[in-house]
């Protein structure tokens, strides 16, 4: 008995001893795969494969098991057994079908989808691109999806997906960051998204309800995963350059321009060319973390970033920090996942006036060494010439945003019941907004008050509240899958605010740190203000049922019933569903011998969702202060009355909307996309009209009485056209095109004109019933008289002069929606070299040119003006018309982004310690054709009063090249 113990030691200790296993990996066609992961499952112990596929791994338990994985291929487990050579052939993953798609409380895999959903993963995203939100690595990304903004680091973004959801209301997509509704999307970091899915449909957002009007942005960020440690360290270094500066007069020509009206100061300045920043190099650097066990995961990520712009007095300085913790407790019967994320901007945002540097003399000097600031401010004159430069150096404004987000989620696995959970999430968000501002005594503004400088400090919360409670129950039964989610969810929003102000202090440098020794304060003079806004409220209770039948037939429905404390008491309540179905012909027996068919879907979908993005005091009595009343003390004393219609109807503005969508792959997946033509319709437009006094209190109330409604269609490609073992190429393409129209509008709001262009057109939009949204509503161009006046053709077609011109002349003309937005991506990889590029383009839209309109004509221009002043237009003497003459096509076709970079594997050359190098260079808004005249031909297209170039809202583009390095241990 002994001896048997001992041979069964011996041979047990036998089988267990490590040896090295060595391999080599291809793909089906036999071309090796260069960067396969083997891992011993269940340890750290870990190598990837080398240029032949080839790979060597050193003490291998004998009896181990070995995990290989590798994108786009099938994960697979081999069992050792003993053996030291282990060849393995993986077989391709379809993942166009078998992908998860985040939706909402939940994920489906791609073949389950019925809807209208666009995914972008991390990898796709463009690195090197700069920018202080994820937003500018999303540009031309996702079909139907546009977004404003300027190359200043404190731009916001305006960000709108299938054209306008609303006129009064909110339009933007709800940004949904890792189940938590309501999130910012400055408040996260590239490096930390897993994935980013678009919900675009009504159908595929009802489950959101209220506020899934203008579609669902759904953030994942990322997660730890098990094994060791992984640390990875991003640097990037920007070089800015600033293109594209308007096409002023020199001081030479601004003389004989005016001739003697107005004074030559006896210096040559280029205004533009001061105003911008000498040194905009910019820098930033990221450090992630992630590793655990099967039980225990966290990722963690620390940014910092230093945005400097190309125009003087514009920075911004970010620093971020993120924890995701995973935990699995008791026995896999209970999940625990913790999430926490702080990030603060610290902004500059001192930048002299666009519209004043481009007025500004240029005989004047910016600067005067005699003086004591040493600028050279003038106070004499109107206001239309002054030194904005000056004027910014001597002004200062620290802005601090902060956000703070931690959330818990409980996931209870029901494990006696397979495929049956329930999810309880918390969380909270808390936004705060800090300004500290001074103007400097020796201001213009200042002195010509007689004061001795101004400082103001505000302060503003918000603070958000989410709490959701999910069943899930997901399953398959041989042919049937079933995934279902039923719950309810709570969301609150508090906000606050304060200001201080105070002018005439006693000297600079104390600035806004002394605010109350300010003499106005002692005079009764100083300002002083606080606000509590109106919480907000709702309340939905949910639910989604998606059933297939052999991949071959699908089924969803959803249902949410949502209530908004926005709302009068008798409509609080809405209810919003969805239908969607989809039908896999390609499974279908007639096609089934059709070769290089791989997947072919048609899905149909309609949905209602609502829109309650207003604020909350629409419905709510409010009193302010209206009037004072002289007391028998001789004191004052203030009265308080309604400061606020209330309307007892106002309900829901309802979004329904059909999409008629097809999925196809083809050719073993080289080739795939999928077209989806969607309608929507809004009925129960807010708007703020007209009513009568009395019985009224205000003159104006919020009614519903509208219709308006969108149409378009979108279409995405991407093909694998080269898969060597050397060389790739794949290539995407998106498509859209949304056209906007106002069916209807009634009550005593028949027409609403867009806000003033300048002084000199008072608007240049206009919504009335059947029009289009962005239309211009213009006078027709009919020439210029010999005394150079403009001329148009009024409604009979007869040419008279605009001046004489009447409402009833303009027509509407011209839109500034393009007829076909584009994106397009090339990758190509070439061994550890790797190049990708993307292009963007908008294709036959409009441009109001009103930067023309105030420096292209001799007649309007107040200081200096462009050459087109005195060279187009110099036999134009009459006042500008609002007509088609400042018209332009803006149809452009711009190289968004190129990054060349090499990757160097490094796990030989550190003895496992590194894994690779990447060295990337990325060029950024490098190239862009087109025949407009003006600045820039990428302007806002949003909303409805788009579409128009003015000096008051542009800043110079920046041509950024990126050097960067990624290093992962």
């Amino acid at each position: 008995m002994g001896v048997f113990l001992l041979l069964l030691a011996f041979s047990l200790n036998a089988l267990a001893q490590n040896i090295t296993v060595r391999g080599n990996i291809t793909d089906t066609s036999r071309e090796p795969l260069i960067g396969v992961a083997v891992r011993v499952a269940g340890t750290t112990t870990g190598v990837v494969t080398d240029f032949d596929g080839d790979y060597v791994l050193n003490n291998v338990p004998s009896n181990a098991t070995l995990e290989i994985s590798y994108v786009g291929m099938v994960t697979q487990t081999v069992a050792v057994n003993g053996r030291t050579t282990i060849n393995v052939v993986m077989q391709d993953d379809s993942e166009l079908l078998d992908e998860v798609v985040v939706v909402g409380y939940g994920t489906m895999q791609r073949r389950q989808v019925t809807s209208a959903i666009t995914s972008v993963n991390a990898e796709s995203l463009p690195i090197g691109v700069g920018g202080s939100s994820i937003v500018t690595a999303l540009r031309g990304k996702i079909a139907g999806l546009v977004m404003s903004g300027t190359d200043d680091p404190n731009s916001g973004n305006t960000i709108q997906l299938r054209g306008m959801a609303s006129i009064n209301t909110s339009r933007a997509p709800l940004i949904v960051i890792d189940g938590m509704p309501g999130g910012d999307i400055r408040s996260v970091t590239p490096e930390e998204i897993q994935s980013i899915d678009v919900l675009k449909d009504a159908s595929s957002g009802a489950i959101y309800g209220t506020r899934a009007a203008g579609g669902v942005i759904l953030i994942t960020t990322k997660r730890g995963t098990s094994g060791r440690v992984r640390m990875t360290y991003t640097g990037e270094v920007f070089f800015k350059r600033a293109f594209g500066a308007p096409n002023l007069l020199n001081a030479e020509d601004y003389i004989a321009t005016y001739q003697g009206a107005k004074n030559d100061y006896g210096h040559s300045t280029d205004w533009w060319a001061e105003g911008l920043n000498p040194n905009p190099t910019s820098n930033r650097h990221v450090i992630t973390l992630q590793g655990g066990s099967e039980t225990a995961r966290i990722f963690s990520s620390f940014t910092y970033d230093d945005n400097r712009g190309v125009w003087n007095g514009t920075s911004r300085k970010d620093f971020s920090g993120r924890m995701n913790a995973d935990f699995k407790a008791l026995d896999g019967w209970l999940d625990i996942t913790a999430r926490a994320n702080y990030r603060q901007a610290a902004r500059n945002a001192t930048p002299a006036m666009i519209e004043g540097i481009m007025r500004a003399n240029p005989t004047q000097a910016v600067r005067d060494p005699n003086s004591q600031t040493g600028w050279n401010i003038w106070t004499d004159g109107d206001n239309t010439e002054m030194n904005e430069i000056g004027e910014a150096a001597l002004r200062t404004y620290e802005g601090l945003d902060k956000w703070f987000r931690p959330d818990v989620s409980l996931r209870l696995n029901i494990k006696s019941v397979p495929g049956l959970s329930y999810q309880q999430t918390i969380g909270y968000e808390n936004r705060q907004w800090e300004l500290n501002f001074y103007r400097s005594m020796f201001s213009r503004e200042e002195i010509r008050a007689g004061r001795k400088g101004y400082a103001r400090m505000d302060f503003a919360k918000t603070e958000l509240l989410n709490t959701d409670g999910v069943f899930s129950y997901v399953n398959d039964f041989g042919l049937h899958t079933v995934n279902t989610v039923a719950g309810y969810s709570y969301f609150e929003r508090n906000n606050q605010d304060f200001y201080a102000a105070n002018y005439d202090f006693t000297n600079d440098r104390v600035g806004f740190w002394n605010l109350g020794e300010g003499s106005f304060l002692t005079e009764g003079r100083a300002g002083m203000g606080s606000n509590k806004g109106i919480t907000q409220k709702l309340l939905g209770f949910f639910a989604r049922g998606s059933y297939m039948y052999d991949e071959k037939y699908v089924a969803t429905a959803s249902v949410r019933r949502e209530g908004s404390s926005k709302f009068a008491l008798q409509n609080q309540w809405g209810t919003f569903w969805s239908l969607s179905g989809g039908w896999r012909m390609s499974r279908e027996h007639f096609l089934a011998n059709t070769y290089w068919l791989d997947d072919l879907m048609i899905r149909l979908s309609y949905g209602v969702t609502g829109n309650e993005g207003f604020n909350a005091d629409y419905a709510t009595k409010l009193y302010r202060s209206d009037t004072r009343w002289l007391l028998p003390t001789g004191n004052w004393a203030p009265s308080y009355g309604v400061s606020r219609n209330i309307n007892d109807y106002l309900g829901w503005e309802e979004t329904r909307e059909w999409n008629l969508g097809v999925d196809f792959s083809v050719l073993n997946d080289r080739l795939y996309g999928k077209v989806d033509l969607f309608r929507r319709k809004v009925h129960g437009l807010i708007y703020n009209v007209e009513v009568p006094q009395p019985p009224n209190t205000e003159s104006t109330m919020f009614k519903n009485i509208g219709t308006m409604s969108n149409f378009g269609f979108e279409v995405e490609m991407g093909a694998n056209i080269v898969n060597t073992r050397n060389w790739n190429y794949n290539t995407s393409l998106n498509l859209g095109h949304i056209q906007t129209k106002v069916g209807s509008l009634w009550g005593d709001q028949t027409f609403m004109n867009g806000f003033s262009i300048n002084n000199w057109v008072e608007y240049a939009h206009r919504l009335e019933e059947g029009t289009k949204v962005g239309s211009y509503f213009l006078y027709r161009h009919a020439g210029v008289s010999d005394d150079g006046r403009f001329l148009i053709y009024n409604q009979h077609d007869e040419v008279i002069y605009a001046d004489d011109g009447r409402r009833d002349d303009r027509v509407y003309q011209g839109n500034y929606m393009p007829t076909l937005m584009l994106g397009w991506t090339h990758d190509v990889r070439y061994k550890n070299w790797s190049l990708n590029a993307m292009f963007t383009s908008w294709i036959n839209f409009d441009i109001y040119n009103a930067i023309e309109i105030q420096y292209g004509l001799r007649n309007v221009a107040q200081g200096n003006m462009t050459y087109d002043a005195i060279r187009k237009n110099a036999h134009i003497t009459g006042r500008p018309a609002p007509s088609n003459y400042f018209l332009y096509d803006g149809t452009f076709l711009k190289l968004q982004n190129l990054t060349l970079g090499y990757t160097l594997p490094m796990r030989r050359h550190t003895n496992d310690m590194m894994e690779n190098i990447k060295l990337y260079v990325t060029g950024h808004n490098l190239l862009t054709l087109t025949n407009y005249p003006g600045l820039n031909p990428e302007v806002n297209i949003t909303g409805w009063e788009g579409g128009v170039e003015r000096a008051a809202t542009i800043y110079p583009q920046a041509r950024t090249i990126t050097l960067g390095i990624q290093m992962s241990f």
